[in-house]
């Protein structure tokens, strides 16, 4: 699918709210884990290349928490064909949402600060509130993270060679990067933002400060 047929496809997509069918199965699972003081996800956001696996790296070594790469689910869920030339079709992005979060019972048995770290893009605002209403019901705190970064940082980061062979973009990285760019939506209501372009540590300590995320 070429940039601009991409781009098309995103303007038709339905005007769905999107929710999850189970979610009551998942908190009666989320039960069974344990009760918690109280239980943390932070959702890392972002245009492909400004560092968001990075950044989870650093929350986790801040927080003690637990990263789960949504890539893990997206390789099972869409077709390969479609990876890495276009952005993923609502009906697919919708799935591998609803299987991870599915996974936050699991991923929360396994966290000993009660956090859990996710990023993805999370271009679109129907599917952000989809993640809102979930934490909801599981009566989860939500902290979204939005990650800026200059272009040329960005450009020079997704060069092949820069240890990008491995990810599920490949070579074809700074053009997905393009096309995310041009159908991002931006977010609404609170968030924090952090800039991989200057050191991300510093940047960090103060969220989990603010946020007692400690």
């Amino acid at each position: 699918m070429t940039w601009q047929r991409s781009r098309l496809h995103w303007k038709r997509r339905s005007a769905l709210k999107y929710k999850l069918d189970d979610i009551a199965e998942i908190a009666a699972k989320l039960a069974d884990v344990g009760q918690a003081t109280q239980r943390n996800l932070v959702l890392i956001a972002g245009l492909p290349g400004v560092g968001k696996t990075t950044l989870a790296r650093e929350f986790v070594d801040q927080t003690d928490a637990v990263h789960f790469e949504i890539d893990e689910v997206k390789r099972k869920v869409v077709p390969k064909e479609l990876v890495a030339d276009a952005i993923d079709p609502p009906e697919y992005r919708y799935q591998y949402y609803c299987e991870t979060i599915r996974k936050l019972p699991e991923l929360f048995a396994g966290s000993h600060s009660n956090t859990v770290v996710i990023d993805e893009t999370f271009p679109l605002r129907e599917f952000r509130d989809m993640w809102r209403q979930a934490a909801d019901h599981l009566n989860i705190r939500l902290h979204w993270i939005e990650i800026v970064c200059a272009e040329e940082t960005v450009k020079d980061r997704l060069s092949v060679g820069k240890d990008r062979e491995s990810h599920v973009l490949g070579d074809k990285a700074y053009p997905m990067y393009c096309m995310f760019k041009e159908m991002f939506e931006p977010f609404e209501g609170a968030r924090e933002v952090v800039d991989t372009g200057k050191d991300i540590t510093p940047q960090v300590e103060r969220i989990v400060r603010k946020r007692s995320l400690a």
